[in-house]
């Protein structure tokens, strides 16, 4: 049987800093962080302000009518034809799978062993209700399983805001279209910043580690990130974090 392709992202800075601290955390000599993605902005159904999508062929990217900062993902998908096979191999998988049991069948058939973290989403989002209750099924069949995701699919959320296992820490992407329903349901969320004064002015601390994504029950800031437009306000924003040597880049 075809099975979906996770991502190894144990080498990433931001995830060596967050394997660090788990590890510590939990007295464990090797903690392992999984990922699975899917394509940028194709699977994103309530993006707004980061929409951004790569030809799936070409890499060309091409931007969302309200879009104000380019979703890092998109960016690198635009520069990675394997990257692009990745991911367009797990959707075009998971679309073919049209049941919540038969999803949740697949990525339990496709779990790599020994993961004692799982990221739903690096690129892409929840596209769906049953994609979305099938990662719930998943997290329920594997406690000793942490997983989170950042989303903006807050609608699938809120449908099972009372079913989400104690070992799945959900993040509201601010930015999409369902913005409100952050405020409405008091959810926890990540606000991206361009500059850390704004998110001491906002009160919110700024995860340089995954550990407020993972852990916390607090919302938080991330720092811009990724390629910009030339000249956008964006690109304004990372020049001037280059130029006062302010780390936003976890590459």
């Amino acid at each position: 049987m075809t099975t979906l392709k996770f991502s190894d992202v144990n080498k990433q800075a931001k995830i060596i800093r967050l394997r660090i601290l788990l590890e510590e955390l939990w007295g464990m000599k090797r903690v392992n962080v999984q990922a699975i993605q899917l394509p940028a902005g194709y699977s994103c159904p309530m993006a707004k302000d980061c929409l951004t999508k790569s030809d799936r062929e070409t890499g060309k990217i091409s931007d969302g009518p309200d879009m104000q900062f380019r979703c890092f993902m998109a960016t690198l998908e635009a520069m990675s034809p394997q990257l692009r096979q990745l991911v367009w191999h797990n959707f075009d998988l998971l679309r073919e799978h049209k049941t919540e049991d038969a999803i949740t069948e697949l990525i339990e058939l496709s779990l790599p062993k020994n993961t004692h973290v799982m990221r739903t989403g690096v690129d892409g989002d929840f596209y769906s209700q049953k994609y979305f209750n099938a990662w719930l099924n998943v997290a329920r069949n594997h406690p000793e399983i942490n997983f989170y995701a950042y989303t903006k699919s807050l609608s699938y959320w809120i449908n099972q805001i009372d079913a989400i296992p104690s070992n799945y820490n959900l993040n509201a992407s601010k930015g999409g279209r369902l913005d409100h329903l952050i405020e409405d349901y008091n959810l926890k969320s990540a606000t991206v910043v361009y500059h850390p004064d704004q998110a001491a002015k906002l009160g919110l601390e700024i995860d340089h580690d995954e550990s407020h994504a993972l852990l916390s029950d607090k919302s938080f800031a991330l720092l811009l990130h990724g390629t910009q437009p030339k000249d956008s306000d964006a690109s304004k924003a990372l020049k001037q974090l280059r130029l006062e040597k302010i780390e936003y880049s976890y590459s």
